[in-house]
Order: structure tokens, then sequence, then C-alpha cells
């Protein structure tokens, strides 16, 4: 397969796979036409793998001005919707964009110019990395979509399916991002980004419900911001460089910053850009747009916060990262790390399980932008790691969720008692994808203590980290006490599931174990030449089936020469946690004798075994338990002030550290 076909198939083929299953409003056949592209995807992602770094320019100038009509059409859509909806942010943003584009291209003339921009796909290890993700696991979080639209649209007793339309933006949404990882031309890069965006205003207003119009319009103009932080960034490379195309590559820009040949009036467009990334990942004050997204049906949610949308935000800081010049790379990583601290203390207070993942994934998108900020070779092995790992496991939880609520229909934590025994497998898969976010043998950990033996040239983004750290445990151990806290029963039924919950489920649940155990050669054969895309890889951290963790302290062995904190035995790991699981398998073998009623001080109404008790002049009360969430100090009402007040002034002091430097 030659490398046109393969660009083909992984930008292409979605958007054919869409149009058809727009068209086709048979049930199985729809299903059928997601499951081939999902399988196509995958085989040529993995094909990628095998092909290496390459470079591609179509021969045609034809796409060039394809992707323009498509560019302005998009932005005439944002203003008809800006319109429609009597939404002046939408529509400003739109203006923003499509007159100061207008005007460059065809009032200042550079519309020949921008032909000339080459390559406009370049394919390295890290833009393999994230075609990868995004094929592989958006494909699986597609195949579940069926029969979860099914389910969805059978409960809400829709007359008319809207599942061909659903379909279209969910798949589509691929192959834009695949075009957006794999260009270089940044033209082309604006143009699959706003792709994404009207994907993801699309998916979230699906069921057309007040709230969900509402929050896919916030989701648009803001990050219809970013689009305009774009443009502004295009046109400055454009005109203070002598209205020449050179710095219009992203591949131009990088080589420019490791040579130091990028110059400090540069700083502003990257920063630019840099901030254009940090919106689409939800970082703070932009997390709303991804909180409101929690409307939509739940493969949207797992698909913009696992492979998709939020992971466009973070690959371009990360890809930008070598242009950052020192002051810049701290501002970056202390609003990473700032983050990473107030969605871990906001994730505490949330009684949703939707927004309480939807809070973890913002912290730890936060984690990466911090990584990348930091720009040595520890920090970014920590980011892909934290890439692929935190996409494997929040695509599951996602997924888990979504089964969770199609089978009690509520996304309550409280109403999530006693899951252990109504839905076992469900909750067995939903509390092994929780401890993969914060416990060893898994993936993230290794990713997180990389980041915090990293993070340590900037303390006070190391300080908000450690401070973050200790807030996510609070909020897992949280929610999966109340998966366990059920009295056990004898004669447990697992529960079925359909074929298009279980393979995806199954798939990511072997992931986590597969990506944990292989994380030495997955570094070593994989992860270190996409790093090796980002900063100069001067050691190996993956010696046979471990990971060396760089420190500062104390020095490993002269042969390497390297500074160790220590290393991360993952088969050491993996058997602990093998005996470990034995345990709480004993709690499906109880005995009958074994069995003992909740403990009431011997005031149980009736049956030892009745929930309810004698209360206040002996009237009946029923027991009921509840959570605490610490509403009164981590709450959004008691902390959103300050976040936003704290999140805007340190986006102001980096862009006035840059415009200051700039001029």
């Amino acid at each position: 397969m030659s490398l046109e076909w393969m660009l083909a198939v992984a930008i292409l083929l979605p958007l054919i796979a869409g149009i058809l299953v727009y068209l086709i409003r048979h049930y199985q056949t729809r299903g059928l036409i997601v499951i081939v592209t999902a399988v196509v995807l995958i085989v040529n992602s993995i094909y990628f793998l095998r092909w290496g770094p390459d470079t591609f320019t179509p021969g045609s100038p034809m796409w060039g001005t394809i992707i323009t009509i498509l560019d302005y059409a998009m932005l005439l859509f944002y203003i008809y919707v800006g319109l429609s909806l009597k939404n002046w942010l939408v529509l400003l943003f739109a203006l923003t964009q499509v007159i100061p584009l207008a005007w460059w291209e065809f009032g200042a003339g550079a519309s020949t110019a921008l032909e000339k921009i080459s390559p406009a796909f370049v394919i390295d290890q890290l833009s393999i990395v994230m075609v990868m993700v995004i094929s592989i696991i958006g494909s699986l979080i597609c195949v579940y979509a069926i029969r979860y639209m099914y389910d969805h649209e059978e409960h809400k007793k829709l007359e008319k399916s809207r599942q061909p339309r659903f379909f279209f933006w969910l798949v589509m949404f691929l192959g834009a991002m695949n075009g957006l990882v794999l260009a270089d031309n940044l033209m082309w890069l604006y143009f699959f980004w706003e792709v994404t965006t009207l994907c993801c205003f699309q998916l979230i207003a699906h069921d057309l419900t007040k709230e969900a119009i509402n929050n896919g319009a916030r989701a648009l103009w803001m990050n219809s911001i970013g689009g305009t932080a774009m443009v502004a960034a295009m046109m400055y490379l454009y005109f203070t460089n002598g209205n020449s195309v050179d710095y219009l590559t992203l591949s131009n820009i990088i080589e420019a910053g490791r040579n130091g040949s990028l110059g400090a009036t540069l700083m502003l467009p990257v920063a630019l850009m840099c901030f254009t990334g940090m919106i689409k990942a939800a970082q703070m004050p932009f997390q709303n747009w991804l909180l409101g997204a929690m409307v939509a049906p739940t493969p949207v949610s797992a698909l913009l916060h696992s492979s998709t949308m939020v992971k466009a935000g973070v690959y371009l800081v990360i890809r930008l990262a070598p242009a950052f010049d020192p002051v810049l790379g701290v501002m970056v990583a202390i609003c990473g790390a700032f983050t990473f601290f107030a969605a871990s203390v906001l994730a505490i207070s949330q009684t949703t399980g939707k927004r309480v993942l939807a809070y973890s994934t913002i912290a730890n998108l936060g984690l990466i932008v911090a990584c990348a900020g930091i720009n040595t070779e520890l920090s970014i092995s920590a980011a892909i790691l934290l890439i692929i790992f935190h996409a494997i496991s929040k695509g599951l939880l996602f997924l888990c969720a979504g089964t969770i609520e199609h089978q009690i229909w509520s996304r309550e934590i409280e109403d999530m008692e006693g899951l252990a025994e109504k839905a076992p497998l469900t909750t067995f898969i939903t509390i092994t994808g929780m401890l993969s976010m914060f416990l060893p043998p898994f993936g993230m950990l290794l990713g997180k203590w990389m980041a915090l033996e990293a993070v340590y040239v900037v303390p006070l983004a190391a300080i908000l980290f450690v401070l973050a750290s200790a807030a996510t445990m609070v909020f897992w151990a949280k929610w999966l006490g109340r998966l366990l806290q059920v009295t056990p029963r004898l004669g447990r039924k697992i529960e079925s599931l359909s074929l298009s919950y279980t393979v995806p489920l199954w798939s990511l649940f072997a992931g986590i174990f597969a990506f944990g155990i292989g994380v030495a050669p997955l570094y070593d054969k994989f992860v270190r030449a996409a790093v090796g895309n980002v900063v100069t890889v001067q050691h190996a951290f993956a010696e046979g089936w471990n990971i060396l963790i760089p420190g500062a302290a104390t020095t490993l062995s002269a042969e390497k020469g390297i500074e160790m904190l220590g290393s991360y035995p993952v088969w050491p790991l993996f058997i602990v946690f093998a005996v470990a699981i034995v345990l709480p398998l004993l709690l499906v073998s109880l005995k009958p004798q074994e069995l003992r009623p909740v403990y009431l001080c011997g005031e149980q109404a009736g049956d030892v075994d009745t929930d309810e008790w004698y209360g206040a002049a002996d009237q009946k009360t029923k027991l009921e338990l509840g959570g605490y969430y610490f509403k009164g100090a981590a709450s959004e009402e008691a902390l959103n002030t300050w976040v936003y007040l704290i999140a805007i002034a340190l986006f102001v002091i980096m862009f006035g550290i840059v415009v200051g430097v700039s001029l």
C-alpha cells in the first residue's frame, strides 16, 4: 500500500463511511459499515507504524482549493448558527476568523503564495502515535455506539431515529483528527482543526434539547477563540517574514526553535498557537465547554475525552514545545499544573459519574500540558506515555459509564450503590479502569511518576502536582467506595451485554494490561522515537522489561552516566497485582453463615434483614446512606470564581511576557 492510499484511508475513508451511514437507514447495514470502517482504520494505523517517517504533498492544487472552499463554508455556517441561535459569541468569533482570513488571502493577495506551502503532511513517530490512538480507540468507541445509540433512542422513545446523522459526525470525526495530527501545512492544520470543532458542536447538540444546543454552542464559540488565535498566528508569521510562507509549516517552526533561529519576535505566534491548543485541551478557564459536552450521548464523551478532540490540543502543545523559549515554557508548565490541581479538587465535589470523569480528563490534560512546557526528555516521555495510557483508561471508563447508565438509567454516583450486586461484570471492569488511573502496576502511575520527577525544575508547578495527586486519590476512592458498598448476596448472576458493548470494553480492558506489562518495550521501540521528534534523546529509559526513572539525586552506574531515581519493575508489580485481586474474588464465594445484617443497635423494625429502624417517637425510619462531597469547600460555586481569576491572570502574564519580549 502506498503512502497516498494510507493517507486516503486515514482521512477520507471516515468521510465516505459517514456519508454511507447517513444515507443508509437500515440498522444492521449501518452497524456493519461502522465495524468494517473501524477494522480498516485500525489495520491502516498499523501500516503507518511499519511505514515509518515520510512526507507527502498532493500533486494537484485542487486539494488546496477544496480545503479553502470548505474553510469558508464552515465559517459561514458558524455565522448562521450564531444568528439562528442568537448567540452573539458564536457570531463574533466566526467573524473574527472569516474577515481576517478573507482579507489575507484575497485582499492582501496571499492566496497564490499559500498554495506553495510544502509539505502538506509529515509522518513521524509522534504523529504515528496519535494516528494509532485515534484509529484504534476511536474506532472501538464507534463500534460501542452501534448498540448504545439504539438503546438510547429506545429509552427516549423517539418516533424518528437520528442515528444516521449521529454516526455521520461520529465517524467523520476520526478522519478529521487523523488529518489534524498528520498535517504540517498550517493552513491544512487550521482546516482540520475547524472540522473537529464542527463535529464537536454537532455531536454535543445531537439530542436537540435546550441544554444540549446551548452546550454545543458554548463548545463552538470557545473553540472558535482558538481558531481566531490560529488565524492571527499564521498572518503574523506571514507578514513578519516578508510575505514569506517559510514559517507556515510546523516542521519549519520546530526546526527554527531547535537551532535558535526563530527569534524573539516569533514567540507571539508560537504562544498564540499554544493558546489554541490549550483551549482545545479544556485548560482553565476554558474547561466549561468540555464539562458541557457531558450532556451528549456517552460515546461522544468517550471520543472527546480519550482519543480525539482534547488530544488534539495537547498534541499541538507538545509539537510546538521545541519552539518555546524558557520563559514561555515555564508559563505553559504553570498553567497546566494549575489546571491539574484545580480540576482535581473540583472533581471531589461532583456527584455525577461523567462529570468526575470530565474533571479527571481536564486534570490529566493539564498534567500533559505542564510536561510539554517543561520540555525535557523525561517530561516529554511522560507526556506521550500519559497520552497513550490516559486514552486507553479513560476510553474504558467512559464506556463503562455508558453501560452503567443503560443498566440503572442514572449517571449519579449515589445511584450506583450496590452495582457490584446488580452488574458484577460491569462493576469489575469499571473498578479495574479506575485503579488503572492511579495505582501500580498500570501505566498512568508510571507517567505521573516521571512527570513528578521532571517538574522539579519549576518549583511552583511541582507543589501543584503534589497537591493535585493527593486530590486525585480522594475522588477515585469516593466513587470506588460507592460501587462496592453492597451487602453481598448468594447466587449472584453475571449480567449479559451485547457484542457491540463487550468487544470494545474487553479490548480496552486487555489494553490496560497489555500496554502496562509491555511498557518498557513500548517505550524502547516506539515512544522513544516519538520523544525524539520533540527533544533530543540522550538516554533510553527502558531496560529489559523495566523502566528506569532518571532523577536528580543518585547515579545508577558509571557506565550509564544517568542520574537515576529508581526503576519501575513491571513484572514484580503485576505479579503482586495478580495475587491482590484474588482477595476481592473471595466475596463472590460467600457461604450463607458468613452473611450478616447491618447492625442498628438492636433497633431494627421487624426482621433482622430489614433496612428500617425505630427513630424518634418510635417512628419507623428507612435507613439511608450518602456520600460526603465537600460541597462547602470544593464545589464549583465555592471555587470557580477564584479558579477563573487565577487562570485568566496566568494567561495574561504569559502573553504579557511574550509581547514584552517580542517588542
